[in-house]
């Protein structure tokens, strides 16, 4: 849970430290100790008579053995570990005594907690009788007090000379110490007192794997990203394509359907025409049907659609009733007055009309 009286760097270290530890105990022993880690210590403390070893496997310690710091100390650590393999491949710390060192549990502001290392160095002369340049120290947070907005702190130093003067005895004995802290309540890798100059120089092969670690995590993050990408782009170009081929495929469509509406029309043009046009041929037979006997036709004019017929008839305006009854002339008259010859008693005419196309007229026949 977020706490927002907390720094939130010191937020993310604690869930760092607990994510570590947790991720460590499912890591095999074996793998822990290739990468430098594990719960397994080898323990070395100074005392009055020499070296005193013992060992730390999770929160159980065992004393091992003592071994003197005169010359053949060095004889014995190197048959002891002989003896023992096991020990040789742990890391050795050395724990300081009370003697030793000084633990101190100090308050500060919650504000310090951002920069705590800094602000006990100032405040060093202050609640203790060293300097900070005269010290090897480190500090651990233990408690937040929210009431106060302070936060509670463990001051572990030891005096440079001393340590400095410490480890060089222990190294010119066999030993290098890989850390070094006092002893009390803090397990081995709490903190570390050991100066920079007696660290031995780190394995090259943890850096290695853990830069291929992450460069193939930056690979599969890389790939991860990518794929989806990858795989919409050729999506899409799939889709390109399929649209390109129903875009042709609608193109010949279309020009198919423009090809069939011109041939239809081309069609209908004629078959209008057809229906549009009349034949003079029906036209002068359906005259010769409903011109009655008697009846003489002395002349016959035709010119667009027009028919002027003159002749002679017993009876003009029966004649008129007659070629306008049939479906093949409209708009049937005189066009003149109609005259009597005197000489046979016929009646003269002269009748227009207008010539349609009578076997798709829609009058009654």
């Amino acid at each position: 849970m977020l706490k927002f009286d907390t720094p939130l760097n010191a937020q993310v270290q604690q869930f760092w430290h607990w994510w570590t530890q947790e991720l460590v105990s499912l890591v095999p022993s074996g793998v822990q100790k290739l990468f430098g880690g594990g719960a397994e210590y080898l323990i070395l403390v100074r005392d009055e008579n020499g070296i005193a070893l013992s060992h730390i496997k999770g929160s159980q310690e065992t004393a091992l053995t003592h071994l003197p710091l005169d010359e053949s100390g060095n004889d014995l650590r190197q048959t002891y570990l002989r003896d023992h393999p096991r020990l040789a491949e742990l890391q050795p710390i050395l724990r300081l005594t009370e003697v030793q060192g000084l633990r101190k549990q100090i308050k500060l502001p919650m504000a310090a907690e951002e920069n705590l290392q800094q602000v006990v160095s100032f405040e060093l002369d202050r609640i203790t009788p060293f300097k900070s340049d005269q010290v090897y120290f480190k500090t651990v947070i233990v408690d937040r007090l929210k009431a106060t907005r302070q936060i509670v702190v463990d001051l572990i130093l030891t005096p440079r000379t001393k340590l400095d003067a410490l480890l060089d005895e222990i190294t010119a004995s066999g030993w290098q110490p890989q850390q070094a802290y006092l002893t009390g309540e803090s397990k081995p890798g709490a903190y570390d007192l050991l100066p920079d100059k007696f660290k031995p120089p780190k394995s090259r092969v943890p850096g290695i794997l853990n830069s291929i670690l992450a460069l193939t995590i930056f690979t599969l993050a890389g790939v991860a990203i990518a794929l989806p990408i990858w795989s919409a782009r050729a999506e899409a170009a799939r889709l390109q394509a399929e649209v390109k081929k129903t875009t042709k495929v609608a193109q010949e469509v279309e020009s198919m359907r423009e090809e069939s509406e011109k041939l239809l029309h081309q069609a209908r043009f004629l078959q209008d025409k057809k229906r549009q046009e009349p034949l003079l041929v029906d036209a002068l037979e359906e005259l010769s049907r409903v011109i009655p006997d008697g009846t003489w036709l002395n002349g016959l004019q035709y010119a667009n659609h027009k028919a002027i017929i003159q002749g002679q008839s017993p009876s003009a305006s029966s004649l008129i009733q007659g070629i306008e009854a049939s479906k093949f002339f409209r708009n049937v008259s005189f066009v003149s007055p109609v005259t009597k010859d005197n000489s046979n008693g016929l009646e003269r005419f002269q009748i227009a009309g207008d010539v349609v196309n009578g076997r798709f007229s829609e009058s009654p026949q």
